[in-house]
């Protein structure tokens, strides 16, 4: 039995299919074009499945979405998605009736902690926090084994948890959030501010085939022994463990993962991050909590793979 998975972003839309292991079959890509409107985009995507459909015939059960934003997972509604500019559009619904599968749909975050639970922990943890650190901060939880929406099905947004009262802006319009200090945006902002000539540092730093001033090109600074790029990355270590104490206090996860693009920088904002951990006064819940760092840069397809089949097959 497989399953279909679908990661919905904002330039493309991936699709993979993978068997009950996690084992990736095959995989697929097609350009969002979310400025064409919803209508265009499901019949393209109802055309993407009917294709694996011709290719797998009755080996697929099951389709599961993980789109960034608001998400409805009990009607299967993106209730709202800025990166789209889509407004309370039905998805799961219309593609179980173009494709004939049953169809899950929840917010990309939250198929990543499923993920995470399925591939890198193998289900050896019923109680997870996942952070997805990007542009923005992205977080699911899985709790006793099951995936938690709390009321609204919004749980899980970590990164508007408030670290610093009054502080900077965050896109979401609140002040002080996680992600204004720690998604990549925010980095590279902070980053802005410190270093005087970004040509020059862009130029020794940079990858040579992207000579972009991004968070890779920090990550190569620090390595470089450049002081300013190495405090950045310490700042922001301190800041994500701010946000994750309060996260770990309130949840008392068996394990964090941490991925995203960000997370590749593990090298230099871990030990800060994990120096304010271990400077919690309340010591029990941190002593026992498992940090891992994924690498996995298809968590949130496969879990959504994985997702779908799990709802279908119950």
């Amino acid at each position: 039995m497989l399953g279909i998975g679908i990661d919905i972003g904002g330039t493309n839309t991936k699709l993979v299919v993978v068997n009950r292991a996690g084992k990736l079959l095959t995989q697929e890509r097609f350009k969002t074009e979310a400025a064409k409107g919803p209508a265009s985009f499901l019949k393209r995507l109802g055309a993407a499945v009917d294709g694996l459909r011709h290719d797998y015939g009755r080996q697929l059960v099951s389709v599961g979405i993980g789109a960034a934003g608001d998400v409805d997972p009990d009607r299967g509604v993106l209730r709202f998605a800025p990166n789209l500019g889509w407004r309370n559009v039905a998805l799961a619904g219309p593609l179980e009736r173009l494709t004939g599968l049953p169809c899950a749909m929840e917010n990309d975050a939250n198929m990543a902690a499923w993920g995470a639970y399925e591939i890198e922990l193998k289900r050896k943890h019923d109680n997870v926090l996942a952070l997805t650190l990007g542009t923005g901060i992205g977080s699911g939880l899985i709790l006793g084994g099951k995936l938690y929406h709390g009321a609204s099905g919004t749980a899980g947004e970590a990164g508007h948890v408030k670290i610093v009262p009054g502080g900077r802006l965050c896109g979401c319009g609140g002040e002080g959030c996680l992600e204004a200090y720690c998604g990549s945006k925010a980095i590279m902002a902070r980053a802005r501010e410190a270093i005087k000539c970004e040509d020059a540092f862009v130029k020794k730093y940079a990858d040579p085939d992207r000579e972009r001033f991004n968070t890779i090109c920090l990550t190569n600074a620090a390595e470089a022994g450049n002081p300013a790029a190495r405090k950045i990355w310490a700042e922001t270590g301190r800041y994500l463990g701010m946000g994750l104490a309060g996260l770990i206090l309130m949840l008392n996860p068996g394990c964090v993962v941490l991925t995203g693009g960000v997370s590749r920088a593990r090298k230099w904002f871990l030990p800060a991050m994990l120096k304010v951990l271990g400077a919690q006064q309340i010591k029990t819940p941190f002593t026992r909590v498992k940090i891992r760092i994924s690498d996995d840069a298809d968590l949130g397809s496969h879990g959504a793979a994985l997702f779908g089949l799990e709802k279908a097959l119950k």
